[in-house]
This record gives structure tokens, C-alpha cells and sequence, in this order.
């Protein structure tokens, strides 16, 4: 019997808990494979990590991952030492476990007088830093294709929330792009997963013709998982957990609620499969109530950082929980006292931000659903 942290983390979903995304794991283990780059957009804990460190296991062991992410880089120095970091690592787990000798990484990486020693946890590889940190990233990205080519592997580079190397302290943003453009558009041997959060500035690097990376690589986005494939998968953990069937309400109500949000579904269903009986309807409704209370902290903070005309939209788009088909209406703005102009920009913002999304149907909904809860209850 799984446990339900292992079925809902509120972390990474891998394995027994990652729901679905299978064609999306079959596309991106397909372009890895063949040395397709990719860039994934994904809202923030709507899966992205998840759908990738799912298919870093799925490639394994025959591709070699490198990791970076940029989530906590801050200027031009903190990002070639962490992508030195990133390419040592990847490069050390290059060679077979029982070949002795690295000449073969030596040459790759000459340029950076590459320091190897072998201890507990295998192979380490140490490079010299450039003279400038922005100088040599090209040449660091190449010689790790080098490398691959030497051994006959492949390597995935995975470089995770990319859109801030736009927002760097110091440097020239752009100048870092054609560094790294110069290097993905040579690779041979090592395929190049950009993945961030923020739509409009991942969108700009990849999709403005004035940048670097304009079209260098295949777009993937990744929305909400089905209903169906949730249904499906909650089945199975029931079945797992209490060896019956999850009322079909309690699974309606898991799905509504949590707007088939991944972090919110698995917040929810973590509790409620630690519980001695399947939920119910009723048990869904109180632990949500209760979810909904400890978010409020969060979603207060959030809310206090807004102008008022973006609080006003957001709290009117939040009251209709069904959504709202026409937010920047006359109609609707009138109710709430915003002139059109006012809310058109309102809305832009908050869309911007992440806060609030177009629903397939055309409807405007919140993107947190515990915030939206919350919202309703002021």
C-alpha cells in the first residue's frame, strides 16, 4: 500500500505519483533522444519540474542530465558558476564506471585546466573559473558536447526558470543569449531543455525576433492535467489505499474545488488518504475549508502587493466561481467601479502576474483556487 505522501507530495511528482502527461513525456524524451531543444512554458506548481525530472528517469541511464536552475540567480557571476558546477557534474558522469583513464575529457575541457580525482561518490571534475564571468560560457557549453561526442552520449541540459537571465544585476542579458545560442546551435551531443514560469519574459526570449534565441527551439506548454486522467488516477489510489472505489461525488468535489490545480489537488489528497475511510463529499468540503485557512496568510500578502484597481478585478473575477466570461465589460467594471481603461489594464496585470487565466471556454478564473476561496470569504 502506497503512503500518501509518496501518491501526493506537495514536492516533485515522479513515478507512482506522477498523473499522466504521457504524451507529453513521450514528446519530450523524444526530442531529448534526437537533440531537439526545447523550451517548456508552465505556470508556477502546475507540474513542469515534475514532467521533467519524470523524464530525466525515463532516459536514464543512457542520457546524462545536467541541471541549473536559475530561480535564485541574481547576476552574471552566480550564473557561470553555477553552469560550471552544472557541466562539471554532468561531464564527470560521462566515462563507463570501469574505464581508468579521462584523456578524453582532458582534451575536451583543456581550456579550462580541468582537475579530475576519483573518491567515494566516483569521478569529480573541477574547472577554472574564466577571468570574466561572462566570458568562456560558450566555450564551457562546447567542450561539454565535446566530451559526450568523445564518450558516444548524450547529454540533456536542463536549465530551469531560463527567463531570468533577462533580469540580471550586472552584465548584458542579451550578450549572455548569444553565448548561449552560439553553443546550442552547434550541439551535437548535448540537447538543451529551457523551462520558466513567466510567460511574457520566456515567451520574449524565444519568440522576438530581436533576441538570440529567437526560434532555436521547439515550444512546449503545459496546462492542467484532464479530468479524466485525475479520475482515473484517484481510482487507482483509493483502490490502493482503502481497497474500494472513491465515491464519484468525493472525486467531483476534489476536482472542482482544486480547479485540477496539481499542487492543490495533491495538498488536499495528501490528508485525506491518511484518514481510515475514503472521503466523501463532506470530508472533501471540511478539509478544503481547512487548506483554504492556512493559504489565507499567503494569498493576503499577495493581495496586499496589488494596486487597488487590480485588487477590485481580482476579487470581482474571484466572487464568480464559475468565472467571468467578459471581465473588462462595461457591465462588469460598472459593478465594481472601475472605468474601462482602468480595468483593461487591471486585467493585463494581474495576467501578466500569473494571478488570473482565460479558461479554454473563454471564462477569466483565478490561476490559485485557494486564493480564489479565500477571496470569496471577505
Amino acid at each position: 500500500m502506497a503512503a500518501a505522501a509518496e501518491l501526493f507530495p506537495l514536492g516533485v511528482a515522479t513515478g507512482r505519483a506522477h498523473c499522466n502527461r504521457l504524451r507529453e513525456r513521450d514528446e519530450l524524451s523524444g526530442n531529448i533522444r534526437e537533440g531537439v531543444h526545447t523550451w517548456i512554458w508552465a505556470r508556477r506548481r502546475i507540474g513542469k519540474t515534475s514532467l521533467i525530472e519524470q523524464v530525466v528517469r525515463d532516459v536514464a541511464p543512457d542520457i546524462v542530465t545536467a541541471r541549473l536552475d536559475l530561480l535564485v540567480i541574481h547576476d552574471v557571476n552566480a550564473f557561470e558558476t553555477r553552469l560550471r558546477a552544472a557541466v562539471e557534474q554532468a561531464a564527470a558522469l560521462l566515462p563507463p564506471r570501469k574505464q581508468t583513464s579521462t584523456s578524453k575529457l582532458t582534451r575536451a575541457f583543456s581550456a579550462f585546466k580541468p582537475e579530475l580525482s576519483l573518491g567515494a561518490f566516483g569521478l569529480r571534475l573541477k574547472l577554472a573559473a574564466p577571468s570574466r564571468a561572462d566570458e568562456g560560457i560558450a566555450e564551457m557549453l562546447l567542450a561539454l558536447d565535446d566530451a559526450a561526442g568523445a564518450y558516444g552520449r548524450r547529454v540533456a541540459f536542463v536549465l530551469d526558470e531560463f527567463q531570468q537571465l533577462s533580469e540580471l544585476q550586472n552584465g548584458a542579458p542579451r550578450s549572455l543569449e548569444g553565448a548561449v545560442r552560439h553553443a546550442v546551435e552547434r550541439a551535437r551531443n548535448v540537447t538543451y531543455v529551457f523551462a520558466g514560469s513567466r510567460k511574457h519574459l520566456l515567451g520574449s526570449m524565444f519568440e522576438d525576433e530581436e533576441r538570440p534565441l529567437y526560434r532555436l527551439c521547439r515550444k512546449m506548454t503545459l496546462e492542467r492535467i484532464g479530468a479524466e486522467d485525475y479520475r482515473r488516477f484517484l481510482l487507482r489510489a483509493g483502490r490502493s489505499r482503502w481497497r474500494r472505489r472513491v465515491p464519484d461525488d468525493a472525486i467531483d468535489r476534489i476536482l472542482t474545488l482544486t480547479n485540477r490545480h496539481p499542487h492543490y489537488v495533491n495538498a488536499l489528497c495528501g490528508p485525506l488518504w491518511r484518514a481510515d475511510a475514503a472521503p466523501t463529499a463532506d470530508s472533501v468540503e471540511a478539509m478544503w475549508a481547512r487548506l483554504v485557512a492556512e493559504e489565507g496568510g499567503v494569498a493576503a500578502g499577495r493581495v496586499a502587493r496589488l494596486a487597488p484597481s487590480q485588487r477590485a478585478l481580482l476579487r470581482g473575477i474571484a466572487e464568480a466561481e464559475h468565472g467571468v466570461p467578459h471581465p473588462t465589460s462595461h457591465g462588469f467594471l460598472g459593478a465594481l467601479r472601475l472605468p474601462v481603461s482602468t480595468g483593461v489594464r487591471a486585467r493585463d496585470a494581474l495576467e501578466r502576474d500569473d494571478l488570473i487565466q482565460r479558461e479554454e471556454d473563454g471564462r477569466w478564473m483565478l490561476v490559485d483556487p485557494a486564493m480564489a476561496a479565500w477571496l470569496r470569504q471577505l
